[in-house]
């Protein structure tokens, strides 16, 4: 029999990385009910030098968007979501935005949409599981 008051700190271990995850889902799921869909192109990268406690420091690239929205608006927009090789300048992407809030879109990538809130969730997953199965 497991201590409960461990057990107890791994459900509320796994259901905080739960609840984090459904924060993180929120402004994807918003872009995607919002319904603005357009075929943007890479303006540019902006550099981002991220220091490592671990390592030498790191370079991260943003990629800068162009698109034109379905009323003829022409939106540029940094994306939330850099990796560590630049997209090439002029190459098409597909870009998800809200009609009332253009200016705050997103790539339509798995990693920009969605790779953060399923690495939450499966982070917490196993600590819910076994603090769950230890309780009952």
């Amino acid at each position: 029999m497991a201590d409960p008051g461990l057990s107890w700190a791994f459900v509320a271990i796994g259901a905080a990385a739960q609840g984090g995850a459904l924060l993180l889902l929120r402004r994807p799921m918003r872009l995607l009910r919002a319904g603005g869909d357009a075929q943007g192109t890479v303006e540019d990268n902006e550099e981002s030098l991220v220091q490592s406690t671990r390592g030498p420091a790191r370079t991260f690239y943003f990629p800068v968007v162009q698109f034109t929205t379905k009323r003829g608006e022409r939106i540029s927009f940094k994306s939330q979501t850099g990796g560590l090789t630049a997209r090439p300048k002029g190459s098409a992407v597909r870009v998800l935005y809200d009609p009332q809030r253009p200016q705050e879109g997103e790539l339509a990538t798995f990693q920009t949409l969605w790779l953060f809130p399923v690495v939450t969730a499966a982070f917490g997953l196993p600590f819910l599981a076994a603090g769950l199965f230890s309780l009952f």
